[in-house]
């Protein structure tokens, strides 16, 4: 009686876990011992890919056999997503196995597509992503533009009642172990009514005196700004300014009394420049307004701009402005004698 003995080499290699970047190479090593002139075959759920020097299953020409003395490499160029799974390398009856996980770059887009979501101040605001891309689960994570983080970790949350200072960027980030995570962002606008301050400057020059009014508005959508004197509606020059959300309006009066190389003894202002000065602000949500009143002359007590505070006094005025939201102004003369 003959015994054959049928050769299997050891190998050399251990069996790994490969973890790929979709795009880039597979690279699978198997090398044995001694290779004593048998070849290795490298298979792919059940689907020969290389015998030796030969490839087979090799319609988009990405695989490549790299043959050494004792192992072979085998290579695969551009990884996709259908790549993953177990690679065995077979010599005689032995068997190496290698898993491959493919890591797919993540993609999400705002809900909705536009990335704008506009509620009324005291509404709700859902604020959603979508995963459109990307494999093992992406973690998400929200933050403002600003990069400050927020503790949402879903793909849709909600705002029970949005405020103005709700409005801004958030940004939905997905994570599934890309080098970079896929980002959405996603602007909230709040629509609220005006919300006004109003303060004076004035100039005591050479031979007039000017009163500036300056009427800052923060409103969404933006605000129709008009002035008044006395109820009656001015035609004003434009003298805005915008500065983040704020749009300043300024009013220029000048030649509001005599300057200071004037022969008097007593700053005045001219009898006709007195009464209630008037900024208006409206928008589709409200309109809100707040006043000045010039309220008396100036007496000369020393510097005159030590006096000048005594020349106004703010009125917080409401005409039909339903919504309004004012803020909180207090008089600027804490001396209630007109």
């Amino acid at each position: 009686t003959t015994t054959t003995t049928v050769y299997s080499p050891t190998f050399v290699t251990d069996p790994r876990k490969f973890v790929v970047y979709e795009g880039n190479n597979i690279t699978l090593p198997c090398n044995v011992d001694e290779l004593g002139g048998l070849q290795i075959l490298w298979e792919r759920e059940n689907t020969t890919l290389g015998l030796g020097d030969t490839v087979y299953e090799d319609d988009e020409n990405r695989v490549h056999v790299e043959n050494t003395e004792n192992g072979s490499t085998i290579v695969i160029r551009e990884a996709e997503e259908k790549d993953a799974g177990e690679y065995v390398c077979k010599v005689s009856a032995a068997e190496l196995k290698h898993t491959v996980q493919i890591i797919v770059r993540p993609e999400v887009e705002p809900v909705p597509k536009s990335g704008l979501v506009t509620v009324k101040e005291g509404e709700p605001a859902t604020l959603a992503c979508n995963i459109t891309r990307g494999n093992n689960k992406p973690y998400i994570n929200w933050e403002l533009e600003s990069g400050y983080p927020l503790f949402w970790f879903e793909l849709s949350n909600t705002i029970p009642e949005a405020r103005r200072w709700s409005s801004g960027v958030y940004r939905c980030k997905a994570n599934n172990g890309w080098p970079e995570p896929a980002t959405a962002e996603i602007r909230l606008e709040v629509q609220h009514v005006p919300i006004l301050s109003l303060t004076p400057s004035l100039g005591y020059m050479h031979y007039w005196t000017e009163l500036i009014l300056i009427c800052s508005v923060t409103a969404f959508p933006l605000a129709t700004v008009e002035w008044y004197k006395d109820g009656q509606m001015m035609e004003v020059e434009e003298d805005v300014t915008t500065r983040f959300v704020v749009v300043t309006h300024r009013l220029h009066l000048k030649e509001m009394g005599k300057g200071y190389r004037n022969d008097n003894e007593t700053w005045v202002l001219e009898q006709d420049r007195l009464g209630l000065y008037e900024c208006r602000a409206r928008n589709m949500m409200g309109e809100a307004s707040l006043a000045m009143e010039i309220i008396r002359n100036c007496d000369l007590d020393g510097h005159p701009l030590d006096e000048q505070v005594r020349c106004f006094k703010r009125v917080n005025k409401i005409e039909k402005l339903v919504p309004a939201q004012l803020v909180n102004n207090t008089e600027v003369n804490n001396d209630e004698e007109d």
